[in-house]
């Protein structure tokens, strides 16, 4: 596949991006022996079903290379990369091994961050960007808040929009294409202690503020649940999906969700029920593909 077919698949219309990262392995035991990990990957990529709803699997770097030659060809799957690696090497090999997609994610520990700074390193995402269009190969940047349970849905505001500005400068700087890549940014959504309510519709117009006025001119935007429960995520998702739709955003919005997805299914995986874990990563699945139809969301439903 091209870089455009390859895109144009990943935002196939109403189905999302799976991630199965290192949280969802740390889920069904995979932190010391990685081998459930893998057995869990390789179920969730071997069922049929989940096709129907999802476009693409996202993968660690040891998983990808632990089941890479068991991966069904009819599955699009990306691989994680080591962001403390040189951003210019390491995709030929993946290239050969059917990866279709890689992610960048290159974050600052809140600790580390000063006042004023941006939380990520733009420039490392930005020459990773570059390096994977020279191979042919599409570039998945993420923009993830930080781990911050006090901040507000303001701060969220101020911080998603302050990387996404750097990222934006960096990317013209390593002369990466934007319009060739797709970007994972998390929803404007406040940490657990903040004790003011958001309704998904004051989530999907700060959301949508953000990336109309910061979005680098990316291909599509892969919106991150940020540790939602899956009927939360689901709302919010379908908020702004609608919003975006409705506005007529020149770039499609969907989800890349990793624990809503697979949090029930991995307990079932757990205690030895393939079967119950299969169904269950499905239906979580087909829970959040529905909510990228606007169809379903009345017109009254976003301001």
């Amino acid at each position: 596949m091209t870089i455009e077919e390859t895109i144009a698949t990943i935002l196939s219309p109403a189905k999302g991006m799976l991630v199965i990262d290192e949280h969802a392995e740390a889920l069904v035991g995979g932190r010391g022996d990685r081998e459930p990990a893998h057995r869990f990957t390789e179920l969730v990529l071997s069922t049929p079903e989940l096709a129907g709803h999802v476009s693409s699997v996202l993968l660690t770097r040891h998983t990808f290379d632990a089941v890479a030659g068991r991966l069904p060809a009819d599955r699009l799957v990306g691989v994680r990369l080591d962001t403390r690696s040189d951003p210019a090497t390491g995709f030929s090999d993946l290239v050969r091994t059917s990866a279709s997609f890689v992610e960048w994610r290159a974050h600052v520990p809140p600790h580390e961050v000063s006042r004023g700074a941006v939380h990520i390193q733009a420039g490392i995402l930005a020459r990773g960007a570059a390096a994977a269009q020279s191979e042919g190969i599409v570039p998945v940047l993420t923009v993830a808040m930080p781990d911050l349970t006090q901040a507000t849905i303001r701060l969220s505001q101020a911080v998603t929009s302050n990387a996404l500005v750097a990222l934006r400068e960096e990317l013209d700087q390593a002369g990466a294409d934007a319009s060739r890549l797709l970007l994972r940014v998390n929803m404007v959504v406040a940490g657990e202690a903040d004790p003011e309510p958001h309704d998904p519709q004051q989530v999907a117009a700060l959301t949508l503020l953000v990336l109309e006025r910061c979005l680098p001119g990316t291909a599509g935007v892969l919106l991150l649940s940020g540790g939602q429960p899956l009927d939360r995520a689901c709302a919010n998702l379908r908020a702004i999906s609608a919003l975006a739709a409705r506005r007529a955003r020149p770039w499609p919005v969907t989800f890349s969700f990793c624990r809503p997805l697979v949090r029930d299914a991995a307990q079932a995986f757990s205690n030895g029920d393939t079967a119950e874990a299969a169904r269950l990563v499905v239906e979580s699945a087909r829970r959040a593909s529905e909510s990228l139809e606007p169809a379903r969301v009345s017109d009254d439903t976003v301001a």
